[in-house]
C-alpha cells in the first residue's frame, strides 16, 4: 500500500535439519536436534518433554511427564524408539529418575526389539517392575534387567523403551515425571538396596500392645535378635533417623525371649513392617514352649505363616491374625520367632515395629476372618482344572501373586483347608504362564470366597493366545465385577465362561487377577478355584 516495489529470486523449497532418535541416556535436553515423540496407549494422554515442575532432588531443565489419565487401562503407558540398539557395556541396571504421586506404585519398564512389534508390543522385549518409596518428590529408581520378565541378553537389540506408570492400576487422572534414564553399572549402587524413609508409626494404642521392636512404644525384653543356629547376617541399622533392624543372606534367624516368654494370649494380631529389595517369599514361624517353659518339653506349639512374593521396594506392613497361626494352639509362653526368607541365603530384609496387639476382637478376630472352611466342591475330578484346591490336583501354577500385585499374600489354614488370604488388596495377578491352561472344552469357573470388608470383587481372565506370549497381538480378556459382596460368609461363585464375552479365547489361559474394592484395604479369603465342564 505504500507503492514500493520488492523483488524476489531462487526461491527454493529445502529441507529443513531433521531430528535424530535419541539414544540412551536420556536427558531430554536436545529437543532442537532429537526427536522425542512418545507413543501412547491405553489412555495416556499425553506423553511430552516439558519443563522440569520441580528442580528439588533434580536439577534438569526437561523431564517427560506422563499423565495417565482417569479411567486409563491398567496397562496405559507410552512407548519411544530409540536411534539403535541400547549398548549395554556398562552394566546390566537401567537407572531412572522418578517422580510420582504416590509411594508404592509401581513403575514397569519394559525394553523392546521394535522390529518384532506387530501393533500390539513386542514379541522379544524385557521388563522389570520397581515401585516408588517416595511421594511428590524425585527418586532414582534402579531396573535389574538381569532377571527381567520375557528374558534378558545383552546381544538383544532392544531400540524402544515403555514406561508403564503405576501398572496394574485404573487411571486417575494422576501425572508421572520421568528424566535422566540410562545404563548403570550392576546393582545401580544401592539405589534401591535399602529404604530411605522410615517405616509408618503404628496407631494402636500402647495399652493395647506387646511390642518386640518399635520406637513408638516400650519393648519386652528381648534375649537374641540372632540366635547361635540362624542363617543370616544382623545389623542394626538407622533408616530416616529410626531404629531399624536389617538382616541379609537371609536363609532364617531365630529371635528369642526365653528368658522373659510373652504372654500373649489376650492379643489378636502380630503385625510388623518388612521392606525388601529382593525376597520373593518371607515367612514368620512362632513358637510357644508351653507352661514348662523349656524347648522340647512336649507341650510346644508352633506354626508358620508364609507371605508370598512381598511386594518389593517399599515397605510393606504385615497385619496378621493370630488364628492365622492355626497350629500355634496356645499363646502364654511365646518364647521364639523365627524369620525365614527365600531366595535362601541371599534374602536382605529390613525389619521394624515387631508386636502383638489386641484389636478389640475379643482375642479370636471376631468375624475378621472365616471359621468355617468353604464347601466341598462336587465335580468329578474328570471334569476340573484345578488352580488351587485341596479337593483336586492342581494344575502347575507360576505364582498366586506376581510381583506387580498390590497388597500381600499368605497361605492359612481354615478349619483344616488351605486357603488363599490377600490383605490390603488392589488387584492380585495368579499365572500358570509356563503352563498354560487349555480350556476351551470348560463351561464355567469356579471360586469361593470370604470377606469381612470388600464392597466390590472382580475376576479377570486373560489368554495370551496361540503365540503364548503377553502382548503379541492375539491375547484376550475379560473382567466381571460383583458389587456388594455378602460379607462375613462364603460365596460360590460359578460363572459361565461365556460370560467373559471379551474372552474369544480360552486355549492359552496364562492369568487370573482378582481385583477388590475399597483398594488397597479389601481382605480376601478364596478357595477352590477351578474351571469345569
Amino acid at each position: 500500500g505504500d507503492d514500493t516495489t520488492y523483488y524476489f529470486d531462487d526461491i527454493e523449497l529445502v529441507e529443513g535439519a531433521s531430528k535424530e532418535r535419541p539414544q540412551l541416556p536420556l536427558g531430554f535436553e536436545n529437543s532442537d536436534t532429537e526427536d522425542y515423540t512418545w507413543g501412547v496407549f491405553g489412555g495416556v494422554d499425553p506423553a511430552e518433554v516439558i519443563a522440569n515442575p520441580d528442580t528439588n532432588g533434580n536439577t534438569s531443565a526437561n523431564v517427560t511427564a506422563i499423565t495417565k489419565n482417569a479411567g486409563a487401562e491398567v496397562w496405559a503407558g507410552a512407548s519411544l524408539n530409540l536411534n539403535g540398539a541400547i549398548d549395554w557395556s556398562a552394566g546390566t541396571t537401567v537407572k531412572m529418575d522418578v517422580w510420582s504421586p504416590r509411594a508404592g506404585t509401581p513403575i514397569l519398564l519394559k525394553l523392546e526389539d521394535s522390529s518384532t512389534n506387530s501393533g500390539s508390543g513386542a514379541e522379544t522385549f524385557a521388563q522389570v517392575s520397581v515401585s516408588t518409596t517416595q511421594a511428590n518428590m524425585w527418586e532414582t529408581l534402579y531396573f535389574d534387567m538381569t532377571g527381567a520378565e520375557g528374558g534378558f541378553a545383552t546381544t538383544t537389540i532392544y531400540d524402544a523403551v515403555v514406561i508403564f506408570p503405576d501398572f496394574g492400576t485404573n487411571g486417575g487422572g494422576e501425572t508421572f515425571y520421568f528424566d535422566n534414564i540410562e545404563v548403570t553399572a550392576d546393582g545401580g549402587g544401592g539405589g534401591n538396596d535399602a529404604p530411605t524413609t522410615a517405616a509408618p508409626t503404628p496407631t494402636e494404642n500402647s495399652a493395647d500392645v506387646i511390642s518386640f521392636f518399635s520406637d513408638a512404644y516400650n519393648d519386652v525384653t528381648v534375649d537374641t535378635w540372632r540366635t547361635d543356629w540362624s542363617s543370616a547376617t544382623f545389623e542394626d541399622v538407622m533408616v530416616d533417623m529410626n531404629a531399624t533392624k536389617k538382616y541379609s543372606d537371609l536363609d532364617f534367624v531365630g529371635i528369642e525371649t526365653v528368658a522373659n516368654q510373652v504372654n500373649a494370649s489376650s492379643m489378636t494380631n502380630l503385625r510388623m513392617d518388612i521392606w525388601t529389595p529382593n525376597a520373593t517369599l518371607f515367612g514368620v514361624k512362632l513358637v510357644d514352649f508351653g507352661e514348662d517353659g523349656g524347648f522340647g518339653g512336649g507341650d510346644d506349639v508352633e506354626h508358620q505363616v508364609n507371605i508370598e512374593n512381598p511386594a518389593n521396594n517399599e515397605w510393606v506392613s504385615l497385619d496378621i491374625p493370630l488364628t492365622d497361626f492355626v497350629g500355634l494352639t496356645k499363646t502364654s509362653n511365646i518364647a521364639q520367632m523365627i524369620l525365614v526368607g527365600q531366595p535362601t541365603g541371599t534374602t536382605t530384609v529390613y525389619i521394624d515395629n515387631i508386636y502383638f496387639y489386641d484389636s478389640g476382637n475379643g482375642g479370636g478376630g471376631g468375624n475378621d476372618a472365616p471359621t468355617t472352611a468353604a464347601p466341598d466342591p462336587t465335580q468329578a475330578e474328570a471334569d476340573v482344572i484345578s488352580i488351587f484346591s485341596d479337593s483336586y490336583t492342581d494344575t502347575a501354577v507360576d505364582t498366586y501373586r506376581t510381583d506387580w500385585s498390590s497388597g500381600t499374600l499368605e497361605t492359612t489354614d481354615i478349619n483344616g483347608n488351605n486357603v488363599l488370604k490377600y490383605v490390603g488388596l488392589s488387584f492380585a495377578g495368579i499365572e500358570t504362564v509356563a503352563s498354560q491352561v487349555d480350556a476351551s472344552e470348560m463351561t464355567h469357573v469356579h471360586l469361593d470366597v470370604w470377606t469381612a470388608d470388600a464392597t466390590q470383587f472382580r475376576v479377570k481372565v486373560v489368554d495370551f493366545g496361540a503365540d503364548g506370549g503377553f502382548g503379541g497381538g492375539d491375547d484376550t480378556e475379560h473382567e466381571i465385577a460383583y458389587d456388594n459382596p455378602t460379607q462375613g460368609s462364603w460365596i460360590s461363585y460359578d460363572i459361565p465362561l461365556s460370560d467373559f464375552t471379551g474372552l474369544v479365547n480360552k486355549s492359552n489361559l496364562a492369568q487370573y487377577i482378582l481385583s477388590a474394592a475399597p483398594a488397597n484395604q479389601a481382605t480376601i479369603y478364596i478357595d477352590n478355584i477351578y474351571l469345569y465342564k
